[in-house]
């Protein structure tokens, strides 16, 4: 009788064993995936910090973001690599950058025209009063500017672009002053101390320009020194200064600043802008003209 009792009992011992692994197994994938989702979930979180500083300083720095997040070097330079590769961030040494503005010269896209860039100009015809002078800056937004001025209302338009003056060749009503000076093929438009010193003795009603890039902490900035001289003069001359364009132009940093961000007075774009740089663009006074 005891013999039989025990030999029963010695094959569910086994079984027992192994329902006890399986158990184990069972609770470490628990585990392994609850761990796996938290560090999913520290990524993300670290990713958009790093973001969030970069939009609110232009420029990070790895030593600084380690002490701030209590991580190594070595991950936050893995974030930004990784953030560099989705094009979110500049990679440059020892940290990273807001992203700059790569849009090709105004040279290269003549005959590749942006139809869609027609309806920021609305609100800037809406602002027009005759007898304004006013200028109209060199590129796509502003060429079509020019060609929907109100062929009633007369105008003197200032400016350093031939193809804009070209517009406005036959508008009866609209006085054209062209800025002389060397010509800067790839923005088309005239630079130089000649134009700059011929601005100076003008003074504008309101400015029109496209927008290069604008960053709320580094202001409105372009790819060229020479572009940036002469725009910073001519904003200066301004009552009012608007630049018009695709909001994927804000929040970027171009290498030469032409003005700070509060020294423009409206911004034209649409409604695709991020609403927390809505509100930091609102914050500086500026208005703000959704379309």
């Amino acid at each position: 009788m005891h013999k039989q009792a025990f030999v029963d009992v010695k094959p569910a011992l086994p079984c027992m064993f192994m329902q006890i692994i399986r158990l184990y197994l069972d609770l470490f994938q628990v585990k392994l995936r609850k761990n796996m989702q938290e560090h999913a979930m520290l990524l993300a979180e670290r990713h958009q910090f790093i973001l969030d500083q970069l939009n609110l300083q232009g420029r990070i720095t790895s030593v600084s973001l380690a002490q701030t997040l209590d991580v190594s070097e070595d991950t936050i330079r893995r974030d930004l690599n990784k953030l560099a590769e989705f094009k979110l961030l500049r990679r440059v040494h020892g940290g990273a950058l807001a992203l700059q503005d790569n849009t090709p010269d105004y040279i290269e896209r003549l005959d590749k025209p942006d139809t869609s860039k027609i309806r920021y100009i609305e609100p800037a015809l809406a602002m027009l009063v005759p007898g304004q002078t006013i200028v109209i800056d060199s590129g796509e937004t502003c060429r079509y500017l020019a060609q929907h001025l109100p062929k009633n209302m007369p105008l003197t338009v200032v400016t350093g672009c031939p193809l804009i003056a070209k517009e406005l060749a036959y508008h009866s009503l609209v006085d054209v002053i062209l800025l002389g000076g060397p010509m800067f093929k790839p923005a088309m438009r005239v630079v130089g101390m000649t134009a700059i010193e011929m601005v100076k003795r003008i003074r504008f009603d309101i400015v029109f320009m496209g927008i290069c890039s604008f960053h709320i902490h580094h202001g409105f900035s372009a790819s060229y020194i020479e572009e940036a001289e002469i725009l910073s003069a001519t904003i200066r001359q301004s009552d009012h200064t608007v630049i018009m364009g695709p909001s994927n132009k804000l929040d970027k940093v171009a290498t030469y600043q032409i003005v700070t961000a509060n020294e423009i007075d409206t911004i034209i774009t649409d409604e695709e802008i991020n609403p927390s740089l809505k509100k930091q663009i609102e914050s500086l006074e500026i208005a703000l003209t959704l379309v």
